[in-house]
């Protein structure tokens, strides 16, 4: 070999040093800040200009030339998901493109909880996920309910109390569209059948569950509260349900009914309308659905809570029984000065 293939391989050997070197710095090298454990947010409608200034300005990248060498490289602007994205310190340009890239999102875990009322669910998503609790609530539109096969107030039945995990950044079609997916998932043949057998459907077992949710304080008793007021629906008699005239003054504060509260003119008032109200008071347990389904047989027809504070119920058949369960609930409330 001489002497100048001898300088040219020296040469060689370093530029390629050199070239490992550039590569490590571009690709490899740390290139992230820490979140101090906040998330990053690009949103559905974001622009990839909108995503490369939000990393600046949150001062999650240290080096933007590079980043911009290596998102370009591959293909970022036109590949990148919407999501919330945890940022880890010491991220090279690579990791942090491949994460966005790929959609490597953290999941955003939703909790339906028993007894929520209607504004309570959508405030909830709303604060929790990128669509904003108006577009949620136009989804669930009059048309779509019927498209559906809900009716505007029965439609509340999809929010079953459960965990849900989200993409932060669901429109509020792809919201809908799960929870209607998972009612239907829950609604499985077995549980159509059962409420087939006693005259549901699965919109009026939702319904029923709500208020049985509602008298129910110990789960135990859901299944003889559930069997009550099926024995009432088919005797054709007013369920009388407390928690439905609760549902219309408001829960906030009231401790007993009234009964100027019984006297209001509306399809929820079970003291005044026959059958089931029109949709649910709030969004029952799913204890409480299956207690529907699976029913107490008994001959009760009508309750009242104990007097000695326990939550638990008095059952009775004969109206001269429940009269006088009911007068001694009543002195209780009146001896521990309890008048609304």
């Amino acid at each position: 070999m001489n002497k100048l293939q001898k300088r040219l391989g020296a040469w060689a050997l370093i530029l390629l040093f050199f070239g490992i070197v550039a590569a490590y710095y571009v690709l490899l090298r740390g290139n992230t800040a820490s979140s101090d454990g906040e998330y990053f947010y690009i949103k559905s409608n974001a622009a990839y200009n909108d995503v490369r200034q939000g990393l600046i300005n949150e001062g999650l990248v240290k080096d933007i030339k590079t980043f911009d060498l290596v998102s370009k490289q591959m293909n970022l602007p036109n590949t990148y998901k919407a999501g919330r994205y945890k940022i880890e310190e010491g991220l090279s340009n690579m990791a942090l493109v491949r994460k966005i890239r790929s959609g490597q999102w953290e999941k955003v875990v939703i909790k339906i909880k028993p007894e929520m009322s209607r504004d309570e669910v959508i405030e909830h998503l709303a604060f929790n996920l990128e669509a904003e609790a108006e577009d949620i609530r136009n989804e669930l539109s009059e048309e779509w309910a019927a498209t559906s096969g809900f009716t505007d107030e029965n439609v509340w039945n999809i929010f079953l109390p459960d965990f849900y995990h989200f993409n932060w950044a669901s429109s509020s079609q792809k919201i809908i569209a799960r929870f209607s997916d998972e009612y239907n998932r829950f609604w499985t043949s077995a549980k159509k059948a059962k409420a087939k057998e006693l005259e549901l459907s699965t919109k009026q077992a939702c319904i029923l569950a709500s208020i049985v949710d509602g008298e129910a304080i110990h789960v135990k008793e859901m299944p003889i509260i559930a069997g009550l007021y099926l024995n009432r629906l088919k005797k054709g008699i007013a369920l009388q349900a407390d928690p439905t005239i609760l549902y219309l003054v408001g829960r906030e504060g009231r401790q007993r009914v009234l009964y100027r509260d019984l006297k209001q003119e509306d399809p929820y008032n079970t003291y005044l309308n026959t059958g089931l109200p029109p949709g649910p008071i709030f969004m029952p347990d799913k204890r409480a659905i299956n207690a529907v389904l699976s029913p107490a047989k008994h001959n009760y027809i009508f309750m009242c809570a104990k007097p000695d504070g326990s939550y638990y119920h008095n059952f009775a058949v004969t109206k001269a029984q429940h009269d006088r369960n009911a007068a001694a609930y009543r002195r209780s409330l009146n001896q521990r000065g309890i008048m609304r």
